[in-house]
């Protein structure tokens, strides 16, 4: 069922997706503090709901398969394929590659990765407060992971990457909307995006050196934390 916080929600990340620098870059805050801003929420999402979520899910599935660990072997996966396109573009081989060519095998892993992200959000059973709230939290990781691979290669994003990972968003959504929204499916979905969006919040989205605002970074992880926490509580999410 499409809801009026589901259409919202898609569209403020199509935006997102087009337009990460210009917002990043005019921000009102400060790119410092948006970025700070970004990677703090983000790494909040991470450990107070993206982890207890991948638990849940393995708990249901009740060591069908025998070992109780199969949705985190997911998420390691996960967790090491981006590993491997970031450590990818920085080898000798991909040296001699053409930069067009570095850019678009990245985009189209995180084609890929906004595309599942979007799916999982738009699949599950969340509405109201509890949907805006995870929206904003995936809001901030698009922004912040989107301008990081524009300021990669700028040209190519704006000339082409943006719109490829806008594409995977809708697509993402429409699929979210009309597809399966539980079963071992988006178990493996979640575990796997969970294991990506370890690491790259953790690699691009924590604010480190001249990028780094600490006080708002520390301030937006606690405050969302917190939030979570007692929404959590008092809607028995």
């Amino acid at each position: 069922m499409v809801t009026i916080e589901s259409i919202i929600i898609g569209i403020i990340f199509i935006i997102i997706q087009l337009y990460a620098l210009p917002i990043v870059e005019r921000s009102p805050i400060g790119q410092r503090k948006l970025l700070s801003l970004s990677g703090g929420v983000a790494i909040a999402y991470v450990f107070v709901y993206i982890l207890p979520t991948l638990h849940e899910e393995q708990d249901k599935l009740g060591g069908s398969f025998a070992l109780d660990t199969e949705l985190y072997f997911l998420g390691l996966i996960g967790l090491l394929i981006y590993f491997a396109v970031y450590a990818f573009a920085e080898t000798k081989t991909a040296a001699r590659l053409k930069a067009n060519t570095i850019y678009f095998v990245q985009i189209s892993f995180f084609m890929v990765y906004s595309f599942i992200v979007t799916y999982i959000v738009f699949s599950s059973d969340v509405q109201r407060v509890e949907s805006l709230f995870y929206g904003l939290a995936i809001s901030l990781h698009f922004i912040g992971l989107s301008y990081h691979l524009g300021k990669e290669s700028e040209r190519l994003h704006k000339r082409a990457g943006r719109y490829m990972l806008a594409g995977a968003t809708l697509i993402g959504a429409f699929a979210g909307i009309f597809g399966p929204s539980s079963g071992l499916f988006v178990d493996s979905i979640i575990a796997f995006s969970s294991g990506a969006m370890i690491f790259n919040v953790i690699s691009k989205e924590i604010p480190f050196e001249k990028n780094a605002h600490l006080p708002t970074f520390l301030i937006s992880s606690l405050v969302y934390s917190i939030m979570l926490l007692v929404l959590k509580g008092f809607f028995n999410w």
